[in-house]
């Protein structure tokens, strides 16, 4: 209820509302265009895998991100030469290149030799012009024209659970009681700074 002697409030809110409304009435015609676009683009780097270039195994940044693994942006310098592919060859086989990453561990680089070696295994090298003959690393003609194109992801990169381990506590380990002995030695911390102070 109104109070008071005040002037009556008139709110005027359907000033242009028509144009400050968004609507989504486009919503199945932007799915349809998307379809169409990565049908294309699939059928232009045919019969080269969809998903694009090979990518390394990379932690996440962040205490909050860095138990689970990701794919990065391209494989390491050390990591081609461990795996013995030259860096300037690579990008025309499809494995992405990064020259600024290094690698911080041996498991990284082990890891990461091991995905390029698998890749190498299975990597079909078709024949640039096969009229003109074989090169080294080219796949026959016959079993290169029988290789589909590959739709999903280029050896897929799985977070693995760490196995969960059970333990049968003992009798000290029941008695122990924690929060009593943290308070305890906060309280010894602080009376043993207060005393330097002194």
């Amino acid at each position: 209820m109104v109070k008071h002697n005040n002037i009556i409030p008139q709110s005027k809110f359907k000033k242009d509302w028509d144009v400050r409304v968004r609507t989504w009435f486009n919503q199945a015609g932007k799915k349809k265009a998307r379809r169409a676009a990565r049908a294309a683009k699939a059928a232009a780097i045919a019969p080269r895998p969809v998903s694009g270039a090979l990518r390394p195994v990379v932690a996440g940044q962040t205490a909050k991100y860095n138990v689970k693994v990701k794919a990065g942006r391209g494989f390491s310098l050390a990591e081609l030469k461990a795996a013995g592919i030259n860096s300037k060859v690579a990008p025309t086989i499809g494995i992405a290149v990064d020259a600024r990453r290094f690698n911080k561990s041996q498991e990284s680089l082990d890891a990461n030799v091991a995905r390029l070696n698998e890749y190498m295994s299975r990597l079909v090298v078709f024949p640039k012009h096969p009229t003109k003959g074989l090169k080294k690393g080219d796949t026959a003609i016959e079993a290169a024209a029988a290789v589909p194109q590959l739709t999903g992801a280029i050896i897929p990169i799985k977070n693995a659970a760490a196995p969960a381990t059970f333990v049968t506590l003992t009798a000290d380990q029941k008695s122990f009681a924690a929060a009593e002995t943290l308070k305890s030695l906060r309280a010894d911390l602080k009376k043993k700074v207060v005393k330097e102070e002194e």
